[in-house]
């Protein structure tokens, strides 16, 4: 079906489904702008205590060089030695970065684990289809942002080197520290420059990545009905089921007919079942109820098994609207509805006798 058909918004199912198959609106720019960003706040809070520490370190090695002679194996114990020095001083900070980067990831998609995506899909190793996607529109789209993105960035610098070529040319009297700690300062101003720049810009891919996933999952309006009916069932099977359902109660309601003690009609359009125990209710219970066709069927099942009929049209009427199926009779009804019974049940025994 094309595009152009899907005009409705992705419902809470299909964005369950694509959330499965690890579809998501995430953006890898925002991710390496904000793992960039945090590395420069951290080392420029830490850039003394890591200056310190490598200062240490370098000067302890050298004067334990002193020590013992330079061959192969000293210097591969030197070089391990080196390495365990640095992992122990940059650990703080890959730690920092892996929790920085787990955040970045969880407030883009939240926390959700897709066995999906480890599955393996021979389509994507298909090198037909690698081909395609090499030269697709949307591989296309990243070349073009690339380059872009790399152009600004070298635009950044030049004017950056244009504005201070002059502070640098200056240095060539001063010493060799004022030197370094310029240079140091001058790399950190670049790198802000273009850190600002590259936020900027991974929050327009943050964005563009959200419409065009939001794009990706629109559906037809034919499949949104689909989808409710695979929910909720297809309209007519319910209606269908309904229906069975209320003949069912029907049948058992006209059953319950058969048992009355007596039916108070209006005498056509309305009729009303009422059936009384003593030992068993504290009043009068409604066993069955209908109007027009129903209360017709309520009045040949009476008649059939001898269940007293009773014209009594304002009764009739209160019964059958102010008294559910199954529900005892209010108060207010008891007089009315106890003259019927004794005079029902003055019947019976006289019949009996």
């Amino acid at each position: 079906m094309p595009d152009e058909d899907k005009t409705e918004p992705a419902t809470p199912k299909r964005r369950q489904e694509a959330r499965e198959e690890g579809k998501v609106a995430k953006s890898v720019e925002l991710n390496s702008a904000f793992l960039l960003l945090a590395a420069v706040i951290f080392f420029y809070f830490n850039a003394s205590n890591f200056s310190e520490k490598i200062t240490d370190m370098l000067a302890y090695f050298f004067n334990l060089s002193s020590y013992f002679e330079i061959n192969p194996d000293s210097i591969g114990f030197i070089i391990k030695s080196i390495n365990k020095q640095l992992l122990s001083i940059l650990l703080p900070f890959f730690i920092v970065m892996a929790i920085i980067a787990f955040l970045i990831n969880v407030v883009q998609v939240g926390f959700h684990i897709t066995p999906k995506v480890l599955e393996i899909k021979f389509d994507k190793i298909n090198p037909i289809n690698g081909f395609k996607n090499m030269f697709s529109l949307r591989s296309f789209g990243e070349l073009v942002k690339s380059i872009l993105k790399a152009s600004v960035m070298g635009y950044i610098l030049w004017i950056f080197i244009k504005h201070n070529i002059n502070n640098w040319t200056s240095l060539s009297d001063t010493n060799q520290i004022t030197v370094f700690l310029f240079m140091l300062k001058s790399m950190f101003s670049i790198v802000v420059y273009l850190l600002i720049f590259i936020v900027f810009v991974a929050v327009l891919d943050y964005l563009f990545q959200r419409y065009t996933f939001e794009k990706s999952i629109m559906m037809t309006k034919q499949e949104v009905k689909d989808e409710y009916k695979q929910m909720e069932g297809d309209p007519k099977i319910k209606q269908k089921i309904r229906s069975m359902q209320m003949e069912i109660a029907r049948k058992r309601m006209m059953e319950e007919v058969k048992k009355a003690d007596v039916v108070i009609t209006n005498p056509t359009h309305y009729a009303v079942a009422l059936k009384y125990d003593a030992a068993s209710m504290n009043a009068p219970k409604v066993v069955a109820k209908g109007i027009n066709l129903i209360a017709k069927k309520i009045k040949e099942i009476a008649e059939e098994n001898d269940v007293p009929i009773v014209e009594k049209p304002e009764l009739a009427r209160a019964l059958y609207e102010k008294v559910k199926l199954d529900a005892e009779i209010p108060e207010e009804l008891y007089q009315a509805v106890a003259e019927i019974l004794a005079y029902v049940f003055k019947l019976k025994q006289q019949s009996a006798g």
